[in-house]
């Protein structure tokens, strides 16, 4: 078996998607590469806002009272964000500051409603904050089924999902920049040195401005994906008590003197 490397790259979800696969011929390594990327676009077209004819469109085009047939992969993904809202105190929030109050899910018929007041809107779903590593995850277990386990999956700069083995992974920069080994676990991270500040306070509407950075590592890349964002705007102790209560989870941030703190873990 060949032990080398092999890179691959995908545009989708307004990003550049990598998979590097280890211990595989390349071009087997490129054929689970093209159905994993298969994979992140199908996830696509589930969440993608934007799209009318999406699973996330049809259910924002409800009215309250009403519900949508949604694919179960949909599903997923919003019980993973409503599990990220809680855990966060209601900082992850992808229904832009409303709330799961009144959210309906139903397993058993594959169906997304609102339960609202009359006379209020339904609440708009944005999966932004979650889309991306819920699709990472998706992916790996695509690349799981072709028996490519030893891998790692980037989603742009944001989420990367490490597989198989130890995988040297970089955190901290453009500040205090360190290396770390994941297996079988996430990295996710938002900041502000490209875009600035940018991440909404569901709960004040203001710009997160506790942390320049932050990074989430969690065995899930949809979880962590949510939490970097969360973490953002959370005090050192509460991100410190989440991550205690979630083996596997860990985080760093970055203080606004430039200093990077790592928080929880070993």
């Amino acid at each position: 078996m060949n032990s080398s490397t092999h890179s691959f790259s995908h545009e989708a979800m307004t990003t550049v998607f990598e998979v590097i696969v280890a211990g595989q011929e390349r071009e087997y390594a490129r054929q689970a590469s093209a159905a994993a990327f298969r994979e992140i676009d199908r996830i696509e077209k589930l969440l993608n806002k934007f799209d009318a004819g999406s699973d996330v469109g049809q259910i924002n085009l409800q009215d309250p009272g009403e519900s949508v047939r949604v694919a179960i992969e949909t599903i997923e993904c919003i019980e993973q964000a409503i599990w990220a809202h809680g855990a966060t105190d209601g900082l992850f929030d992808p229904t832009v500051g409303t709330g799961f109050q009144g959210l309906e899910v139903d397993r058993e018929n594959f169906s997304i409603g609102w339960n609202v007041s009359a006379g209020k809107p339904a609440p708009q779903f944005d999966l932004g904050g979650i889309g991306k590593g819920f699709a990472i995850d998706k992916a790996a277990e695509v690349l799981a089924e072709w028996e490519a386990g030893e891998a790692v999956i980037n989603g742009g700069t944001s989420t990367v999902l490490a597989l198989g083995k130890a995988w040297k992974l970089g955190v901290g920069e453009p500040w205090e920049s360190q290396t770390i080994q994941l297996e079988d676990r996430a990295l996710s991270g938002s900041g502000t040195d490209v875009k600035g500040a940018h991440i909404l306070n569901p709960k004040t509407g203001k710009f997160a401005m506790r942390h320049l950075a932050a990074w989430a590592v969690h065995p899930s890349a949809a979880v962590s994906d949510a939490l970097s964002t969360a973490f953002m705007m959370m005090e050192q102790k509460k991100i410190g008590q989440l991550c205690a209560a979630n083996p596997g989870t860990f985080a760093f941030v970055v203080e606004q003197n430039g200093a990077l703190v790592k928080i929880g873990g070993c």
